[in-house]
């Protein structure tokens, strides 16, 4: 069994392109704002180039934010779990293998629209000895990083062959 694992959050090559167009157009129907004389038109150009100034600028979060990749690496009794953002480790934790009765790989918890349409976005849950809830096992920050089905499966079986190991 390998002691390290390391994958990537699922994330887009668009956000860049995003937001890019999206600036654009809002520039555009600013200006066409300042140039309409009828007051109810002049509202729903506002309405929307606020819409897409928005957008542009949550994009550029993201983008600035970029891609998380997440190593696992199993010492002799627990799995230490790092987050790391432009080759920057930004949190690091461990989970004590005898502490996981069970593991899972869930969809992601529907905390905004953008789930609703996403929904081949893939999670890892655990469950611990003791507890009645399930916990996420890749979020950072409060957030829960999606993953592809495939990474999802992958932290699965490096935590059960993990788990099995340390029995023996």
């Amino acid at each position: 069994m390998m002691n390290e694992l390391e994958i990537e959050e699922k994330y887009s090559k668009f956000w860049p392109l995003v937001a890019t167009i999206s600036g654009l157009v809002a520039i555009v129907l600013f200006t066409f704002y300042l140039t309409v004389d009828e007051v109810l038109i002049e509202g729903y150009l506002r309405l929307t180039a606020f819409s897409f100034f928005a957008l542009t600028v949550l994009s550029l979060f993201k983008v600035k934010d970029g891609k998380v990749m997440i190593q696992f690496e199993k010492d002799e009794d627990s799995i230490a779990i790092r987050y790391i953002v432009r080759n920057r480790l930004v949190y690091e934790e461990a989970f004590p293998l005898s502490d996981i009765e069970e593991i899972k790989v869930d969809q992601m918890p529907n905390k905004s629209l953008y789930n609703d349409f996403a929904k081949k976005d893939r999670t890892v849950r655990l469950k611990k000895r003791k507890s009645d809830g399930w916990l996420y096992l890749a979020q950072l920050h409060g957030r829960v990083i999606p993953l592809t089905e495939n990474n999802a499966l992958k932290v699965k079986d490096f935590f059960i062959s993990a788990m099995e190991k340390a029995k023996n």
